[in-house]
């Protein structure tokens, strides 16, 4: 698997090198949109409405909403001062924490933290006694622009690194939270328990597949194979009007067979020989022909 990122981790005056690798996939299924009529791919264009046209990269900004309609203007060099001097290439850790601590609503995204070099002293050494201490690594990290908290944990012989949302990230509960009811009773509570006995086990979260996917997925099938598909012909379009990239040859079968009609239709020896032939076999037919109109006749 090929690294997205290479940097090193701080512990301390100690530098590891590292390397991250993605860890999760989004296997939800996507759907586009199309014109309903034709089966086109619909485009979205970035348009001024006030000059009422389509505009280019270079000539959109970026602001922040101050009041309703009104914009504070920033410039890419005000947005990089802003986004800080941390270094991209570190995973600093801050603090040890108690994993149990750390409420799993903080944990946004994670990561694979491979060793980055041959040398893998420093970093068997962390993972080793954070396994033996029970704890887990607080850390800053910048990945592409924003610095983020994370938490860098043993997982078997790797590290993961969870990217987490900052506390005021969260929202509060205190407006939703239940207030005092009535207590349950004993035989409820052992009711309860006896049913969390009954319903418990190893996680395992292959038990339990994403169910809608499949029935997605199943249901293109069936679509396909009922030939319920739309071409997208403005991809057509631009394939027509675009020569072939270099070294990506594409062969499109009927522009090859159409070639073929024109080379077994010029004339030449080999199409004059065969012209030939049937111009002998049509005059042969004709004359059989003729002899039994003229037998039938007699």
């Amino acid at each position: 698997m090929r690294s997205f990122w290479s940097g090193e981790i701080a512990f301390g005056l100690v530098t590891i090198p590292a390397k991250l690798y993605t860890a999760t996939k989004d296997l939800t299924p996507q759907f586009h949109q199309l014109h309903k009529e034709c089966g086109t791919r619909i485009t979205l264009v970035r348009r001024c409405p006030k000059h009422n046209r389509d505009l280019g990269w270079d000539e959109i900004g970026k602001g922040y909403e101050v009041t309703k309609g009104e914009y504070a203007l920033f410039s890419k060099e005000e947005l990089a001062k802003l986004e800080g001097d941390d270094a991209g290439g570190t995973i600093e850790i801050v603090e040890f924490v108690d994993p149990l601590e750390v409420d799993l609503a903080y944990v946004e995204k994670s990561y694979w933290v491979g060793p980055g070099g041959k040398n893998i002293r420093g970093y068997e050494l962390l993972r080793s006694v954070l396994d033996e201490t029970k704890r887990v690594a607080l850390a800053k990290v910048k990945l592409r622009t924003r610095t983020r908290l994370a938490l860098l944990r043993p997982r078997g012989r790797l590290f993961s690194l969870d990217m987490m949302r900052f506390a005021e990230e969260l929202v509060a509960g205190d407006e939703i939270a239940p207030g005092e009811g009535k207590p349950a009773s004993e035989r409820e509570k052992q009711l309860a328990l006896h049913l969390i006995d009954e319903l418990s086990g190893p996680f395992d979260p292959g038990k339990h597949p994403d169910e809608y996917r499949s029935a997605v997925l199943a249901a293109v099938d069936e679509k396909v194979e009922a030939g319920q598909v739309a071409r997208d012909q403005s991809a057509e379009a631009a394939q027509a009007g675009s020569a072939p990239a270099m070294g990506a040859k594409v062969i499109d079968l009927a522009e090859l067979l159409s070639r073929s009609i024109q080379v077994a239709n010029k004339p030449g020896p080999a199409k004059a020989k065969a012209n030939a032939v049937e111009e002998a076999a049509e005059g042969t037919e004709k004359a059989k022909s003729a002899s039994k109109k003229k037998r039938a006749t007699g």
